[in-house]
């Protein structure tokens, strides 16, 4: 049997869980965006798929059954409400050191973007991508040893990933590292006007 460059990827990666975080409420969309219609599939099953392809173990981060597919379990927030309380569940709840997030919410998730997210984490609890416009927690990789201060945080009722991100080693991935074609890879969809006008213009 021929050896795919993922199956090389899958053993080289396998301290390191894949989590699907989709325990947000969509506010902004006005009704659920994992289950959007998006090029004849569900806008979910885009980052779930990369996140299969790439390591032995995935599961839901959030209250989402309704997600479930085979061998691919929910699980709900332990902290509800923000996308810090979702990293804290994928990360209590992985039984490898490692997780590897992606949202429910992106329609062109990149493989080139998430391998080298992965080559970059010996030596640091997270790792990062960062662009111009901000950083991009939910695509990003995280070691249980961030889990004691994202508790703390949860705890104190304080949810900026900005303020947890200065209590602990990140290694930013800045865009002039990142792939040619990174801000589609990185793009997510919050409200109908940004879906209409992907439709229309998938470019």
């Amino acid at each position: 049997m021929q050896i795919t460059h993922n199956d090389k990827f899958r053993t080289a990666s396998l301290d390191v869980t894949g989590v699907l975080l989709a325990g947000g409420k969509s506010r902004r969309m006005g009704h659920d965006k994992a289950h959007l219609d998006f090029e004849g599939r569900p806008l979910f099953s885009k980052s779930l798929d990369l996140l299969r392809q790439y390591f032995l173990t995935v599961f839901i981060a959030g209250d989402r059954p309704d997600l479930v597919i085979s061998e691919i379990s929910s699980i709900p927030d332990i902290y509800p409400g923000s996308a810090l309380g979702g990293l804290y569940t994928g990360l209590h709840s992985a039984k490898t050191d490692w997780i590897f997030v992606a949202p429910c919410d992106m329609p062109y998730p990149d493989a080139r973007i998430l391998e080298l997210i992965l080559t970059y984490r010996n030596g640091t609890d997270a790792v990062v991508p960062r662009t111009p416009g901000g950083y991009e927690p939910v695509f990003a990789l995280y070691n249980k040893s961030c889990l004691l201060y994202m508790e703390k945080m949860l705890q104190e009722g304080q949810f900026r990933i900005y303020d947890f991100y200065q209590q602990i080693k990140v290694r930013y991935l800045d865009w002039q590292e990142l792939p040619v074609g990174w801000e589609r890879a990185l793009l997510n969809i919050n409200t109908p006007e940004q879906l209409d006008r992907l439709k229309e213009d998938p470019t």
